[in-house]
Protein backbone atom coordinates (compact mmCIF):
# COMPACT_ATOMS: atom_id res chain seq x y z
CA UNK A 1 0.00 0.00 0.00
CA UNK A 2 2.73 2.72 0.87
CA UNK A 3 4.50 1.68 -2.64
CA UNK A 4 0.95 2.86 -4.13
CA UNK A 5 1.09 5.78 -2.40
CA UNK A 6 4.62 6.24 -3.94
CA UNK A 7 3.85 6.05 -7.18
CA UNK A 8 0.39 7.85 -7.32
CA UNK A 9 2.59 10.87 -5.97
CA UNK A 10 5.03 10.40 -8.27
CA UNK A 11 2.45 10.52 -11.21
CA UNK A 12 0.70 13.82 -9.60
CA UNK A 13 4.12 15.46 -9.36
CA UNK A 14 4.92 14.33 -13.16
CA UNK A 15 1.60 15.86 -14.26
CA UNK A 16 2.06 19.18 -12.38
CA UNK A 17 5.48 19.31 -14.13
CA UNK A 18 4.48 18.69 -17.13
CA UNK A 19 1.75 21.27 -16.75
CA UNK A 20 3.97 24.07 -15.17
CA UNK A 21 6.59 24.27 -17.74
CA UNK A 22 4.30 25.99 -20.45
CA UNK A 23 3.75 28.08 -17.82
CA UNK A 24 7.51 28.25 -17.09
CA UNK A 25 9.04 29.14 -20.10
CA UNK A 26 6.20 31.84 -20.88
CA UNK A 27 7.10 33.52 -17.72
CA UNK A 28 10.94 33.18 -18.54
CA UNK A 29 10.14 34.61 -21.99
CA UNK A 30 8.19 37.49 -20.69
CA UNK A 31 10.48 38.22 -18.30
CA UNK A 32 13.02 38.84 -21.06
CA UNK A 33 11.35 41.87 -22.55
CA UNK A 34 11.14 43.58 -19.06
CA UNK A 35 13.81 45.48 -18.79
CA UNK A 36 14.79 47.81 -15.16
CA UNK A 37 15.01 51.54 -15.65
CA UNK A 38 15.49 54.30 -13.63
CA UNK A 39 12.72 56.55 -12.59
CA UNK A 40 14.44 59.24 -14.97
CA UNK A 41 15.69 58.03 -18.68
CA UNK A 42 15.99 59.55 -21.77
CA UNK A 43 13.16 58.41 -24.15
CA UNK A 44 13.33 59.16 -27.91
CA UNK A 45 9.94 60.72 -30.08
CA UNK A 46 9.72 57.93 -33.08
CA UNK A 47 9.95 58.77 -36.21
CA UNK A 48 12.34 61.34 -35.98
CA UNK A 49 14.23 59.97 -32.75
CA UNK A 50 14.10 63.18 -31.08
CA UNK A 51 15.42 62.48 -27.53
CA UNK A 52 13.59 63.48 -24.58
CA UNK A 53 13.64 63.60 -20.82
CA UNK A 54 11.14 60.87 -19.57
CA UNK A 55 9.71 60.32 -15.91
CA UNK A 56 8.59 56.69 -15.39
CA UNK A 57 5.67 57.31 -12.81
CA UNK A 58 4.21 54.00 -11.63
CA UNK A 59 1.78 56.09 -9.64
CA UNK A 60 0.71 57.29 -12.80
CA UNK A 61 -1.87 55.22 -14.53
CA UNK A 62 -1.68 57.85 -17.70
CA UNK A 63 1.25 59.23 -19.80
CA UNK A 64 1.20 62.78 -21.02
CA UNK A 65 3.82 64.87 -23.02
CA UNK A 66 4.09 68.76 -23.27
CA UNK A 67 2.29 69.82 -26.20
CA UNK A 68 1.71 73.20 -27.02
CA UNK A 69 -0.32 75.16 -30.09
CA UNK A 70 -3.04 71.93 -30.22
CA UNK A 71 -5.21 72.98 -32.98
CA UNK A 72 -7.70 70.10 -33.83
CA UNK A 73 -9.15 68.92 -37.38
CA UNK A 74 -10.40 66.71 -39.50
CA UNK A 75 -8.72 64.08 -41.69
CA UNK A 76 -10.55 61.95 -44.24
CA UNK A 77 -13.71 61.98 -42.02
CA UNK A 78 -11.63 61.55 -38.58
CA UNK A 79 -10.72 64.21 -35.66
CA UNK A 80 -7.06 64.56 -35.82
CA UNK A 81 -4.57 66.78 -33.47
CA UNK A 82 -1.94 68.88 -34.84
CA UNK A 83 0.75 70.36 -31.98
CA UNK A 84 4.51 71.04 -31.42
CA UNK A 85 6.66 69.68 -28.78
CA UNK A 86 9.30 71.90 -27.39
CA UNK A 87 12.37 70.11 -26.66
CA UNK A 88 14.65 72.50 -24.58
CA UNK A 89 18.51 72.01 -24.03
CA UNK A 90 17.42 71.07 -20.53
CA UNK A 91 14.94 68.22 -21.15
CA UNK A 92 16.52 67.05 -24.66
CA UNK A 93 20.54 67.51 -24.23
CA UNK A 94 21.22 70.06 -26.77
CA UNK A 95 22.24 73.12 -27.68
CA UNK A 96 18.95 75.30 -28.45
CA UNK A 97 15.56 74.50 -28.18
CA UNK A 98 13.97 72.56 -30.64
CA UNK A 99 10.09 72.47 -31.49
CA UNK A 100 9.13 69.20 -33.12
CA UNK A 101 5.56 69.45 -35.30
CA UNK A 102 3.33 66.64 -34.93
CA UNK A 103 0.04 65.37 -36.12
CA UNK A 104 -1.78 62.12 -34.66
CA UNK A 105 -5.19 60.79 -35.04
CA UNK A 106 -7.12 61.56 -31.81
CA UNK A 107 -7.71 58.07 -29.65
CA UNK A 108 -10.30 59.60 -27.56
CA UNK A 109 -10.46 62.68 -25.39
CA UNK A 110 -10.58 62.96 -21.66
CA UNK A 111 -11.56 65.17 -18.90
CA UNK A 112 -9.65 66.25 -16.37
CA UNK A 113 -10.32 67.91 -13.31
CA UNK A 114 -8.71 70.90 -12.69
CA UNK A 115 -7.30 72.19 -9.52
CA UNK A 116 -10.01 75.19 -9.47
CA UNK A 117 -12.60 72.19 -9.93
CA UNK A 118 -13.58 72.88 -13.75
CA UNK A 119 -13.05 69.99 -16.14
CA UNK A 120 -10.25 70.44 -18.86
CA UNK A 121 -10.68 68.22 -22.44
CA UNK A 122 -7.64 66.76 -23.28
CA UNK A 123 -7.01 64.98 -27.05
CA UNK A 124 -4.98 61.15 -26.17
CA UNK A 125 -2.95 60.38 -29.08
CA UNK A 126 -0.85 57.65 -29.83
CA UNK A 127 3.06 58.12 -29.85
CA UNK A 128 5.91 55.63 -30.73
CA UNK A 129 8.30 55.98 -28.33
CA UNK A 130 11.98 54.24 -28.10
CA UNK A 131 13.30 53.42 -24.35
CA UNK A 132 16.13 51.48 -23.77
CA UNK A 133 16.63 50.43 -27.27
CA UNK A 134 12.98 48.71 -27.30
CA UNK A 135 10.47 50.93 -29.47
CA UNK A 136 6.59 50.31 -28.57
CA UNK A 137 3.56 52.49 -29.33
CA UNK A 138 1.24 54.20 -26.27
CA UNK A 139 -1.18 57.02 -25.25
CA UNK A 140 -0.36 59.51 -24.26
CA UNK A 141 -2.46 62.99 -22.99
CA UNK A 142 -1.23 66.53 -24.66
CA UNK A 143 -0.97 68.85 -22.00
CA UNK A 144 0.94 71.80 -20.80
CA UNK A 145 3.73 70.23 -18.89
CA UNK A 146 6.14 73.48 -18.64
CA UNK A 147 5.67 73.89 -14.85
CA UNK A 148 6.53 70.22 -14.72
CA UNK A 149 10.69 69.11 -14.89
CA UNK A 150 10.02 66.62 -17.11
CA UNK A 151 8.39 66.94 -20.28
CA UNK A 152 7.57 63.42 -20.54
CA UNK A 153 5.67 61.24 -18.05
CA UNK A 154 5.42 57.84 -18.68
CA UNK A 155 2.68 56.13 -16.81
CA UNK A 156 1.79 52.64 -15.59
CA UNK A 157 -0.08 51.75 -19.41
CA UNK A 158 3.18 52.37 -21.24
CA UNK A 159 5.50 50.69 -18.64
CA UNK A 160 3.43 47.49 -18.20
CA UNK A 161 4.96 44.42 -19.45
CA UNK A 162 8.24 46.34 -20.17
CA UNK A 163 10.01 47.93 -17.40
CA UNK A 164 10.76 47.40 -13.91
CA UNK A 165 11.48 50.82 -12.10
CA UNK A 166 14.33 51.00 -9.74
CA UNK A 167 13.80 54.24 -7.77
CA UNK A 168 16.71 54.58 -6.58
CA UNK A 169 18.63 55.20 -10.50
CA UNK A 170 18.73 57.28 -13.15
CA UNK A 171 19.80 56.91 -16.36
CA UNK A 172 20.52 53.12 -15.85
CA UNK A 173 19.13 51.74 -19.36
CA UNK A 174 21.65 53.48 -22.02
CA UNK A 175 20.89 51.25 -24.91
CA UNK A 176 20.44 53.50 -27.99
CA UNK A 177 17.56 53.72 -30.30
CA UNK A 178 17.77 52.44 -33.76
CA UNK A 179 18.44 55.98 -35.77
CA UNK A 180 18.71 57.80 -32.42
CA UNK A 181 21.04 60.76 -32.95
CA UNK A 182 22.03 63.75 -30.83
CA UNK A 183 20.01 67.31 -30.71
CA UNK A 184 22.29 70.35 -32.45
Amino acid sequence: MHSHRSRSRARRSLVLSLLLVPVLLATTAADARIRTYGWLEWAFLKPDHVRIKAKLDTGAKTSSIHAVDIEKFTRDDREWVRFNVPITPRNGGGKRTRIVPMERPIVRDVLIKAHRGEALERPVVNIDICLGGITFTTPVTLTDRSRFNYPLLLGRVALQGRAVVDVAQKYVNDKRCAGARAQK
